[in-house]
C-alpha cells in the first residue's frame, strides 16, 4: 500500500485529464484512456488488496469483521458521493462549456489527492495494532517472507476446496450482480423511462446507505448475518418490482422506493464480505495457515469479473433494444418502446432475480455464529497447545 499509494493517486488524475491537441484522433484517444484506465486499475488492486484484508487481520471475532466491514464500506459509498456532490459544486464553480477540461483537471486533482491522503492515514493508523496483534499472537509481520508461496493454480485448488467459500462466492457474485446492473441502468431509467436527475436519484439510494452499514452492524450482533440478508432481502425484492411498474408520473414514489431500497443495499454491501473473514478462520483450522490475502485476492477479482459482467450485460441488452445514445449538451431523444422496455426490465427484474439467488445460497450457508464460536474455540485451543510444547 505504502509503496503503491503514489501511482494510484497520479494514474486517477490522469484519467480526467485530456492531453490532446485540437486535430487529436479518435483511435489516439482510445488506445491513451485504455492504456492509462489498465494501469489505474492494477494500482487500485494493488493497493486495495491489502486494504480489504486487513479486515481479517484486525477483527478476529463474528461481530467485530461485520463491525470493520461496515466501517470500510461505509466510507467507500461516502467517498463515491463525495466525488459526485464536488462534481456538482466545481460544474457551478465553472459553468462555461469552454471551463469542461478544467473542471475534470480540478476532479482529479480533488479524488487523487484524497485516496493517497487516505491510503497512507490508513497505513500509519493501523500499523501499531496490526503489529501488537501480530506480537500477541507470535507472528512477525513479515511472515510472508519466512513461508514459500504456493503457486497460482495451488492457491486456487485450495480455496476452492473451501465449501463455505464457495457460498460465498455465490452470495457476493449474484448480490454485486445485483447492484452493478442496477447501477448501471439507473442513469437511463431516470432520465430516459422517469425523467428526472439521475445524480439525485443516487443520492436517494447511496446516502442513507452509508448510515444504514453501521446499522446493519448492530442488527448483525443481534439476528446474525444470515437474518441480516433476509431482511435485507425482504426488503428489497419489493422495491426492484415496483420500478418495473412506476411511470414518469410516478417521480415522488420513486424517490420513495429509492429510500427504501437504500437498506437493502446497504445489506448486500456488508454481509458478503463480513462472511469471508470466518471463511479464513476455517481454513486457518484446516491448513494451520492464515491466508486473508489469497482469499481476499480471489473475492477482488470476483469484484472486476462482476462489474465488467454487469457493464457488459447492460450495454448489450440496450444496444440490442435499439436505444438511441444522449449525447451531451443536445436534446434529450425520443427512445423506442424496446428500449424503454429493456431499461425497466434490468431496472427491476433481473437484479431481483439475482437477490433471490444470493439469498437461497444464504439459507444453505454453513457457519453460523456457533459454527465459528466452535472454530475459534479450537484454534484458541491449539494454540495454547503450541504454547506449551
Amino acid at each position: 500500500m505504502f509503496i503503491t499509494a503514489l501511482p494510484f493517486g497520479l494514474s486517477y488524475f490522469l484519467i480526467w485529464t485530456t492531453p490532446f491537441a485540437a486535430d487529436t484522433s479518435d483511435t489516439t484517444k482510445l488506445i491513451y484512456y485504455v492504456v492509462i484506465t489498465s494501469i489505474f486499475q492494477a494500482f487500485f488492486t494493488t493497493t486495495n488488496l491489502p486494504y480489504t484484508a486487513l479486515t481479517a487481520e484486525m477483527g478476529r471475532t463474528y461481530d467485530e469483521v461485520t463491525e470493520l466491514t461496515s466501517f470500510r464500506l461505509a466510507f467507500s459509498v461516502a467517498g463515491g458521493v463525495a466525488i459526485l456532490l464536488a462534481a456538482g459544486i466545481v460544474g457551478g464553480m465553472f459553468p462555461a462549456d469552454t471551463q469542461r477540461a478544467l473542471r475534470y483537471i480540478i476532479l482529479g486533482i480533488f479524488g487523487g489527492g484524497i485516496s493517497m491522503l487516505s491510503i497512507y492515514w490508513c497505513i500509519f493508523g493501523t500499523f501499531g495494532y496490526t503489529k501488537q496483534n501480530a506480537i500477541a499472537e507470535g507472528r512477525s509481520l513479515n511472515e510472508i517472507d519466512e513461508v514459500k508461496e504456493a503457486s497460482f493454480f495451488q492457491q486456487l485448488k485450495d480455496v476452492l476446496s473451501n465449501r463455505p467459500f464457495l457460498f460465498v462466492i455465490g452470495i457476493y457474485m449474484f448480490s454485486w450482480l445485483a447492484l452493478q446492473i442496477t447501477a448501471a441502468v439507473l442513469p437511463f431509467y431516470a432520465v430516459s423511462w422517469m425523467q428526472t436527475d439521475e445524480n439525485f436519484v443516487a443520492l436517494l439510494v447511496q446516502g442513507p446507505a452509508i448510515a444504514l452499514m453501521f446499522v446493519c452492524a448492530g442488527l448483525s450482533k443481534r439476528i446474525g448475518k444470515k437474518n441480516l440478508y433476509y431482511l435485507g432481502s425482504a426488503i428489497w425484492i419489493p422495491v426492484q418490482a415496483a420500478l418495473y411498474f412506476l411511470y414518469p408520473s410516478q417521480v415522488n414514489l420513486l424517490f420513495g422506493l429509492c429510500l427504501i431500497a437504500s437498506f437493502g443495499v446497504a445489506v448486500a454491501y456488508v454481509v458478503p464480505w463480513s462472511l469471508l473473514p470466518d471463511v479464513i478462520d476455517l481454513d486457518e483450522l484446516n491448513t494451520g495457515r492464515r491466508r486473508e490475502g489469497t482469499f481476499y485476492s480471489f473475492m477482488t477479482l470476483l469484484q472486476k469479473l462482476g462489474l465488467a459482467l454487469g457493464l457488459f450485460l447492460v450495454g448489450a441488452a440496450l444496444k440490442a433494444a435499439g436505444f438511441i445514445r444522449v449525447l451531451p449538451e443536445q436534446p434529450l431523444p425520443e427512445q423506442p418502446e424496446s428500449a424503454l422496455r429493456a431499461i425497466r426490465l434490468f431496472m427491476g427484474p433481473v437484479p431481483l432475480v439475482f437477490v433471490i439467488c444470493a439469498a437461497v445460497l444464504v439459507f444453505f450457508y454453513p457457519l453460523t455464529r456457533e459454527a465459528h464460536t466452535e472454530i475459534m474455540l479450537k484454534l484458541a485451543e491449539r494454540k495454547r497447545l503450541e504454547t506449551l510444547e
